[in-house]
């Protein structure tokens, strides 16, 4: 029987975290070990834990943070907590994912379907309104050539080559050989960079389709600074703009570095004719590219991400 590890980042949410735990509990496939990382929440979330019986829980690992550092960080700290717990698969969510009962089972089955050495498995994603989201990426090359991308259509298997942190089962091997999610990055890209990363490095990836998971997210509209209404969200966004570039320069062509770019001037300029706070965003933006050009974001680092630390 395959040993499967769980890891939830949390932060200020403990009722769905509370849901997520209980929708982990009660899979038909047991999860030996599920590894919670709090960043800092202050909503009373431990004594909460505490007071319900999740923290005393022997399948429960509560880790609580002196900071928030983000969801990469947290990403970071909770499966290097889970690998040494040497499992077979790492199966990683945010708070405000619910598995359902079977989304476990479907992962481990469909992995025994594939003859390759896959490096993760992505569950399909709902919303509370059975809307599509976290929708995983297919092979871009399509447009241009003919690519296998549904190869195994006929096991309910579709081949991705990146996907986000919303039920995802890892193999323990990739992250053995491929690192950690770079938790410089915080918030907006680990996710992108990490799974493709491993990909590159390891092996293939597949969404299964049996494999159902809902996202409690409230909206589901795209990120946008120009419509960013919230005033203290908006240094949030320099994260946004410095981690596309990151990734589109490691993964991608010359096409898509152009596009990356152009889309952050296009929302410089929307920033200008449409946006509120309008100063405070621009040099978000700004701040964002020069980090970049100038590499100021710690290179070294990320050049040595793949390292485990």
């Amino acid at each position: 029987m395959k040993k499967v590890n769980a890891v939830v980042v949390t932060y200020n949410r403990k009722e769905l975290l509370m849901e997520c735990l209980d929708s982990i509990l009660n899979q038909t496939y047991e999860v030996e070990r599920i590894v919670v990382i709090d960043n800092n929440s202050n909503d009373d979330t431990k004594a909460t834990l505490i007071e319900k019986g999740y923290i005393g829980n022997p399948r429960i690992e509560y880790h609580y943070l002196s900071k928030n550092i983000g969801g990469a960080g947290g990403f970071n700290v909770g499966m290097k907590h889970a690998n040494a717990h040497r499992p077979d698969w790492v199966w990683i969510m945010d708070d405000d994912t619910i598995p359902t009962e079977t989304c476990l089972e479907e992962l481990l089955k469909a992995e025994e379907k594939i003859d390759d050495e896959v490096s993760f498995l992505a569950s399909s994603v709902r919303g509370m309104n059975g809307e599509a989201m976290n929708v995983p990426k297919i092979n871009k090359k399509q447009f241009t050539s003919y690519t296998d991308w549904y190869k195994h259509l006929d096991k309910g298997l579709v081949q991705i080559v990146k996907a986000t942190f919303v039920s995802l089962l890892i193999n323990n091997k990739a992250i053995d050989k491929c690192g950690l999610p770079w938790a410089p990055f915080f918030i907006w890209g680990d996710d992108s960079e990490y799974t493709q990363r491993i990909i590159r490095d390891y092996g293939p990836a597949f969404m299964v389709g049996k494999s159902l998971a809902i996202h409690k997210r409230v909206g589901s509209d795209e990120i946008s600074i120009v419509k960013e209404t919230n005033e203290n969200r908006i240094p949030l966004y320099f994260y946004y703009y410095r981690n596309n570039l990151i990734g589109f320069w490691e993964y991608e062509g010359f096409l898509y570095r152009f596009l990356v770019v152009g889309k952050l001037w296009f929302d410089f300029l929307m920033v200008i004719l449409k946006a509120k706070y309008k100063t405070k965003k621009m040099k978000v933006i700004v701040k964002a590219f020069f980090t970049f050009v100038f590499g100021t974001y710690n290179k070294k680092s990320f050049k040595n991400r793949s390292k485990m630390s």
